[in-house]
């Protein structure tokens, strides 16, 4: 299960996070497609509910946050 911090997130959580995230690391297999830019999904999601990396969310959970929330995902390029 999701932390309750992640449970919570909306749409405009996201976008704000995004529009300032930065990430200078190879990019995981989950990515998530916000304002025609590629983000990786978990670590933006744990950013945008302002929890540590080490939250219990896996990424499974973060991707399903992100659809639910209407946001395009990938697995290693390929939409899903």
């Amino acid at each position: 299960m999701a932390s309750e911090k992640v449970s919570v997130l909306t749409q405009a959580d996201i976008m704000r996070t995004a529009s300032s995230f930065t990430w200078s690391r190879q990019m995981p297999k989950w990515t998530v497609i916000v304002n025609r830019r590629e983000f990786p999904a978990r670590p933006l999601v744990l950013d945008a509910a302002g929890v540590p990396p080490n939250d219990s969310t896996n990424s499974h959970q973060a991707v399903k946050k992100l659809k639910d929330l209407g946001f395009d995902t990938r697995y290693e390029g390929k939409s899903v």
